[in-house]
């Protein structure tokens, strides 16, 4: 595949080349960087690979006040069971079908790609009128935002933000939840594998997933609490190993046990996985149609012992009755969700087995009222909660000077009004809120379906039309 040198797609294209997954940022920080210098443009670039560039306005611009515009470096690391793409070394592989670009069976890494190759483009066209820009690029922004919260204040001198992570193609965003991530941990006994035992994998597979944000809403399964169904219904089953998810951030598709059954009890334990698999297909026939529940023997012993029977109970305990998915809506519009609960990863270790989950509220009490729920299920089962320090949440000044510049232009060129919303997602403009509270900030984007998901793709039209949007707002700022 070969889009035009130079262009946004033509940038994303060589970006898709580079293993950017967060925290392996420095590659793609680098390409940056360097990019800048070939284009005699200032750059800064810290011990996060965090890179800030700056290009000084266009002429006739040169008395505008200066503008930020913001993006992130890394993408999440998502791929089917199937593929053998390793995200360290690979470069993602484009494919276009259609007016669409998707990756071969991985998240292609628009999020926030796109954002980093508008930038790029910016940077190195003399063609774009625009106002003096300070392009930051931050890091493992997807794993906890770490990159923006090292980010140096004193590098800026911009008091008004554009934030390219944000929004659909017709919308403006002007405003976030607060996010945390939340780690569950539940302590690991263990005993013998029972004599005779023939060990199984439980597979649960073929569930959509997706951003934990901005598809939470969306009823889709979670495959770690389906397979909390499965072993409860399974009632005392032997289980020797767990896991679940790849991010906290992702709705997660797929989940496994291994399980170990005596020979008498396996013709049983399949029909009960039938059973199930066909209620669950009637239940999420809208939203996860290829939802598959599968039990395979394996041919060696994976393990001389199991979880005892207490901890196997407190898992599944834990698998049931943790918060998940939309647990408040917004009071004023009952369109927005305000606080949400994602089991995103689920792992065991020779001590533990942890749920790491993604916590979003709009709403900082309820935010203090799930995890007050969650310590209280932790006392009952001897089980322990950590909580991260997060990202603020934000929200746009209704009489931002910003917003209304963006609305008209948007008015200019489409002849229609924006729509204008509060994203369920954590964005980094709350941490610059933080660094620069006067900022003003506007978040724009175009079409991305299923982010977070190997299934990712982003609208090639809906691209050119945010280029052509930028470029105008850009002259106009």
């Amino acid at each position: 595949m070969q889009f035009t040198t130079g262009t946004v797609l033509g940038f994303f294209e060589a970006i898709s080349r580079i293993p950017r997954g967060s925290g392996n940022e420095k590659a793609v920080s680098d390409y940056c960087a360097t990019f800048a210098i070939a284009h005699g443009l200032m750059v800064k670039q810290d011990a996060l690979n965090n890179v800030v560039i700056y290009k000084s306005a266009t002429i006739g611009l040169e008395d505008c006040p200066p503008l930020i515009l913001q993006c992130h470096l890394d993408m999440v690391c998502e791929k089917t069971a199937d593929t053998r793409h390793d995200f360290l070394v690979d470069p993602i592989d484009l494919q276009v079908v259609g007016d669409y670009l998707y990756a071969n069976n991985t998240t292609l890494g628009a999020d926030n790609g796109i954002g980093i190759a508008l930038v790029l483009a910016i940077l190195s066209s003399d063609d774009v009128k625009h106002p003096p820009l300070e392009v930051v690029l931050t890091t493992r922004e997807e794993s906890g935002m770490e990159g923006m919260k090292a980010l140096n204040a004193d590098w800026f001198s911009a008091r008004r933000m554009i934030n390219l992570d944000s929004g659909r193609d017709g919308e403006l965003c002007v405003g976030c939840a607060e996010g945390r991530r939340l780690r569950f941990s539940i302590p690991v006994t263990r005993e013998a594998t029972p004599k005779n035992s023939i060990f199984y994998t439980l597979a649960v597979r073929g569930l959509r997933g997706g951003h934990s944000g901005l598809d939470i809403d969306c009823g889709r399964a979670n495959s770690i609490v389906i397979l909390g169904r499965i072993l409860n219904a399974l009632k005392n089953v032997a289980v020797a190993d767990i896991s679940g998810g790849l991010v906290a951030n992702a709705i997660p598709r797929e989940a496994n046990a291994i399980i170990a059954l005596a020979p008498s009890d396996i013709a049983r334990t399949y029909a009960s996985i039938d059973e199930l698999e066909a209620t669950l297909c009637v239940e999420y026939k809208m939203s996860d149609p290829s939802l598959t529940l599968t039990l395979h023997p394996i041919e060696s012993c994976p393990s001389e012992s199991v979880f005892s029977a207490k901890t196997v109970c407190s898992i599944v305990t834990a698998m049931l009755l943790l918060p998940n998915g939309v647990l408040f809506i917004n009071k004023h519009n009952p369109t927005l969700v305000e606080t949400s609960l994602n089991i995103g990863v689920l792992t065991a270790s020779e001590f533990e087995v942890d749920f790491l989950c993604s916590l979003r509220s709009s709403v900082s009490s309820r935010m203090s009222f799930v995890k007050a729920q969650m310590c209280m299920l932790a006392t009952v089962l001897g089980a322990r909660v950590d909580l991260s320090v997060g990202a603020p949440g934000w929200n746009c000044d209704p009489n931002s000077q910003l917003l209304g510049e963006c609305v008209n232009t948007y008015v200019q060129l489409r002849g229609v009004n924006p729509t204008i919303r509060v994203a369920h997602v954590g964005l980094e403009c709350g941490l610059m809120l933080e660094k620069i509270p006067e900022l003003d900030i506007v978040c724009i984007s175009c079409d991305i379906f299923d982010m977070h998901t190997p299934n990712e793709h982003v609208s090639i039209s809906s691209v050119e039309r945010l280029w052509e949007y930028i470029k105008t707002l850009l002259s106009q700022l």
